[in-house]
């Protein structure tokens, strides 16, 4: 027996959907994609809400998705490489977690606004590095790849391509961990918890909860 459900009753489930996952926490970290070139305004990136560790052994390895269409999975494609910042609870890693989720809300190359049934009119930022100071990142070369690498992390990922599933309008990408770096180093031995995201703003980890 297949089970069927109502345009009215989907858009109901999808409300509710989104509301409830608003009332998860999530770690907010910026993926900037390695390319060839070194042009600012060719560099790409998004934040996301969506990386999780998937495993440590045999290999390090995270998973994250993509929204399509997406510049920076054209990147990513194509080099293979990445890094992945873990942020402090800062004003400036918020101001960076702004700069790189902005949507410009319209696909490449097209006047008209995308299809995309789960109601969320998204694209990311074409240029971010164009909002940003040159003090503010520099770049870790990888194979001749050029990987943005925001000096505000209190930990970076360097990733390369394992595994990508498309499902929907989203891919799956599993990367594997080549190296870890640590921008700022006074941040190195803290645990600040890093960059939050809950109910569609940023926050910071609160106090120890205890059974008492």
């Amino acid at each position: 027996m297949a089970f069927r459900i109502s345009l009215r009753s989907y858009s109901v489930l999808q409300n509710e959907f989104k509301d409830s996952m608003s009332r998860i926490g999530c770690q907010a970290m910026i993926l900037t994609a390695g390319q060839k070139s070194n042009a600012r305004g060719s560099l790409h990136g998004m934040t996301l809400s969506s990386t999780c560790s998937l495993s440590v052994y045999p290999k390090p390895l995270l998973q994250f998705n993509l929204h399509l269409p997406s510049y920076t999975s054209q990147n990513l494609h194509e080099s293979k490489l990445l890094a992945l910042h873990v942020l402090p609870p800062s004003a400036n890693a918020v101001k960076l977690g702004r700069i790189f989720a902005n949507g410009v809300k319209r696909p490449p190359q097209s006047n008209q606004l995308p299809d995309n049934e789960d109601g969320d009119l998204f694209h990311e930022k074409t240029t971010p590095f164009t909002n940003l100071e040159t003090k503010e990142w520099n770049f870790h070369t990888i194979e001749n790849v050029n990987i943005p690498i925001l000096q505000e992390a209190e930990r970076v990922f360097i990733c390369k391509k394992n595994e990508v599933f498309e499902v929907d309008k989203h891919e799956i990408w599993v990367v594997e961990v080549l190296d870890i770096l640590k921008p700022r180093a006074e941040l190195a031995e803290g645990l600040s918890g890093g960059l939050l995201y809950h109910n569609r703003n940023f926050h910071k980890v609160g106090p120890i909860l205890t059974e008492d």
